[in-house]
């Protein structure tokens, strides 16, 4: 280029005259498009072409063929001009004629104005708006044409159709009309003759229930008289040894087939099994069969468990051994602990409370039982070398308990992460474990990645960054429990929010830190909670359950001892999606809560079994009358509340209820538990302790109507007496738990009745009953009852003169206050 600014204008006229530009131009137009294999040749063709057309117009893609001619120009003519320096054209005008230095002045430098631009862009516009509108005009015109004759044509269609299905309709139903009234006549005096059978039939069978009816309540009354007789004669002693005897028989059992004689078998503890199998060869085949074999159950036992008989077991069942629970035998120590390796099918294994675990034991197991998925050494003590083998050979275990162990410290748990073992662990509890730091707590999460459920229950040093760790690593959590830790803050909750969306189950109790802010973050971040626990967490208020408004899942909800909830917060939740899917509620203690909460769980909650309204104080007969029309509601329990007769009589029209508490209401009397027992037939919990205003009155409607009781709790009751339990020995053959502690007017008859009415006893609670002696308390001990008294026998010993209803007796506590220890629900 340098070489075109400095030639003489002369020789640039020339090059101007002769259109050397253009045929530049024309054949790197060519060259740049065509691209051909050899340019030399293309370039003396396009010259040849050129130099022998006589008419042909020299254009910038006249050497392009026409199907691959660009529709832009490739090079302005800006480029032109800098290649062969024509900038300036006033240097050449001496050199060129007038009209061609004119003509070339336009092909160079004419551009037109900004005036004839914008004209010519206007006129452009107009003239495509024209022809725009014009066609568009023209075919909605013709739209609007034929959709008015396609509306006449569907119109016209449409009143044909409809005359023609009322003329076809007429015809059948006149048809129809015709038949009905001839058969009309022919059925009238066949349908009278049936009519007056099926009177004459019912009014039999009306006769007969009612007579039936009679007869069973007569029946039933008579029995019950009988038995109370029976109860109240001197000679019942001599009637229970001859029950108690049985006459000699064959051997039953045997003759049961082999399933039969198997389900009765199991039922009996190792020593059991082991004394039957030396009755005859037949008991002996029966007892030895391996499926009786697969769960070994030593806990029932464990005062007579010795290192001897888990050897046995071990030698003799070692090929079909599954199960094995050793927890509280104290008496097997590590010696016959290594027998249980030889157990190679072994999948479940228990040693929780035995006194010490050695790393052989330990070891012995895990190479031996290598298919174990379960291991609970709760309440053991060992130290770290423990850990080190559980982290070598245990690699399939999936379940492992450390609860209440105090002996390892972090530098044991370091084995989690840097051994083979333990890294499919899907459950682990190290609840009680105060002995861990912050550093244990990464240990655990880096080499227990896959963990599904975390029990970190009474761990005083648990703080957040403990929970960060498990939250970054273990991304899989589905249920994590960290009761009565104080150090934790809502810091913690965003953390499960950010990390852990999955989570199903959170359990928090006994924490002063946790406030609404934290509460609310997780219920927006752990969208799929199915059970919430959050109890006894002052802070928490009314703003923190806003965070659930749009969970779905809710399925348990326990609020217990959170005071600053109320009304409020509840409808966060009940009228949110998890309100039709709630099964348990639990606000016992929020004082705040009453009628309007009642209103909506009866109104949405169509699907909840439990509910607990504990010490409520705006909690009325008004809001207790809803409940009783929610036929799902199985348990409900109002200890505490200020509900009357007329709430309990409301609770009747829902006979689905199996467990009620109205402990402490102090307005419910006879007349109240009467209209509600007389119409819960199925009822099998009942506590109406500490109602003061309760009589033997109510309790005989009770046993007469509840005849499936199974719990019953009658304490401080002071005006009931022995009338009292007899009526519930002569209609509650089913009672297995009893409480009627702190009733003073009860003596030894009472327990004299329960003895021959309630046979199914199990336990049963006399204390603070001053008139009640040691002798039939004995003799229901002998009876494989359980009883809980506040007799001092030593005191009875000492002074065996004075009258045993005389001596000094201390109350013992029942355990009921204003804010009871909630139930917890897992």
């Amino acid at each position: 280029m340098a070489s075109f600014n400095s030639i003489d204008p002369q020789l640039k006229a020339y090059l101007l005259r002769q259109r050397l530009p253009d045929i530049f131009e024309a054949l790197f137009v060519g060259l740049t498009t065509s691209r051909p294999d050899d340019p030399n040749e293309f370039i003396k063709s396009c010259l040849r072409e050129y130099q022998t057309g006589k008419n042909f117009d020299l254009l910038w893609d006249s050497f392009v063929p026409e199907k691959d001619r660009p529709a832009i120009r490739v090079f302005k003519r800006t480029f032109i001009e800098k290649f062969f320096s024509l900038k300036d054209l006033a240097e050449l005008e001496p050199f060129l004629t007038p009209n061609e230095y004119q003509d070339f002045k336009y092909y160079f430098y004419f551009q037109p104005s900004e005036e004839q631009k914008r004209k010519a862009a206007q006129a452009y516009k107009d003239k495509l708006q024209s022809k725009h509108f014009n066609a568009w005009l023209g075919y909605y015109m013709k739209k609007v044409e034929k959709r008015r004759k396609e509306i006449a044509e569907l119109k016209r269609a449409d009143d044909y159709y409809k005359r023609n299905m009322v003329s076809k309709t007429f015809h059948v139903w006149y048809s129809w009309k015709c038949n009905r009234l001839r058969n009309q006549q022919l059925a009238a005096p066949i349908i009278a003759e049936k009519f007056r059978l099926v009177a004459l039939q019912n009014a039999k069978q009306t006769a007969f229930r009612a007579w039936l009816k009679i007869t069973q309540h007569a029946s039933d009354t008579n029995k019950w008289f009988k038995r109370y007789d029976m109860l109240n004669s001197d000679e019942e002693e001599n009637q229970e040894q001859e029950e108690q005897e049985e006459p000699l028989g064959e051997d039953f059992i045997s003759k049961l087939p082999h399933r039969a004689s198997n389900r009765i078998f199991s039922y009996l503890n190792v020593l059991d099994r082991i004394t039957c199998s030396i009755v005859c060869r037949a008991w002996k085949v029966m007892v030895q069969d391996r499926t009786l074999w697969t769960q070994v159950d030593l806990q029932k036992i464990k005062a007579r468990a010795t290192d001897k008989v888990v050897v046995n077991l071990a030698h003799k069942y070692r090929s079909y051994l599954c199960n094995l629970n050793l927890r509280s035998c104290t008496r097997v120590t590590t010696t016959s602990l290594q027998y249980v390796g030889e157990c190679r099918n072994l999948q479940e294994l228990n040693l929780s409370d035995i006194k010490y675990l050695s790393a052989d034991v330990i070891s012995a197991i895990g190479t031996g039982c290598i298919n174990l998925l379960y291991l609970n050494i709760s309440g053991c003590h060992f130290d770290d070398g423990v850990l080190r083998m559980l982290a070598r050979h245990y690699i399939n275990l999936q379940y492992l308990s450390l609860a209440r162990c105090y002996g390892f410290t972090n530098a044991g748990l370091y084995y989690f992460m840097m051994g083979k073992g333990l890294h499919k662990l899907y459950f682990l509890d190290v609840s009680y474990c105060r002995q861990i730091t912050e550093e244990g707590m990464h240990y655990i999460a880096r080499g227990c990645p896959l963990l599904n459920s975390l029990w970190l229950n009474n761990l005083i040093s648990l703080n957040n960054t403990s929970i960060y760790y498990f939250t970054k690593y273990c991304t899989t959590l589905e249920k994590l429990s960290m009761l009565y830790a104080p150090a934790l803050t809502d810091t913690a909750l965003m953390y499960i929010a950010e990390s852990l969306p999955y989570l199903t189950t959170l359990c928090i109790e006994g924490n002063q830190n946790i406030t609404a802010a934290g509460v609310r973050a997780l219920g927006r971040g752990c969208s799929y909670l199915v059970h919430l626990y959050i109890v006894d967490c002052m802070h928490v208020g009314d703003s923190g359950l806003k965070g659930f408004s749009s969970t779905k899942g809710l399925r348990v909800l326990n609020l217990s001892d959170c005071v600053q909830i109320s009304d409020q917060g509840l409808r966060n939740i009940i009228e949110g999606p998890s309100g039709s899917q709630l099964k348990e509620i639990n606000v016992t203690n929020c004082l705040r809560v009453g009628n309007n909460s009642l209103f909506r769980i009866a109104q949405r909650c169509q699907n909840v079994t439990y509910l607990r309204l504990c010490y409520s104080d705006f909690v009325s007969d008004a809001g207790v009358e809803l409940l009783g029309n929610m036929q799902s509601l199985r348990c409900l329990d109002l200890s505490g509340c200020p509900v009357g007769d007329a709430g309990l009589a409301s609770l009747g029209n829902n006979p689905n209820f199996r467990n009620i508490s109205i402990s402490e209401c102090k307005q419910v009397t006879d007349v109240g538990i009467q209209k509600m027992c007389s119409k819960l037939l199925l009822l099998e919990t009942f506590d109406i302790s500490y109602c003061a205003n309760v009589t033997d009155y109510a309790l005989k409607f009770l046993a007469f109507s509840c005849r499936e009781l199974v719990r019953l709790n009658l304490s401080g009751c002071h005006q009931l007496t022995d009338m009292s339990v007899s009526y519930v020995s002569g209609g509650c053959h089913y009672i297995s738990h009893l409480n009627i502690s702190n009733i003073p007017s009860l003596t030894d008859k009472a327990l004299r009745f329960l003895r021959h009415g309630c046979r199914l006893l199990q336990r049963l609670d006399v204390r603070s009953c001053p008139r009640i002696t040691y002798s039939p308390i004995e003799r229901l001990e002998n009876a494989k009852c359980m009883v809980q008294h506040s007799i001092d026998l030593k005191e009875m010993k000492l002074s065996p003169i004075l009258p045993l209803s005389l001596t000094h007796r201390r109350p013992i506590s029942t355990g009921y206050g204003i804010f009871p220890i909630p139930n917890h629900a897992y």
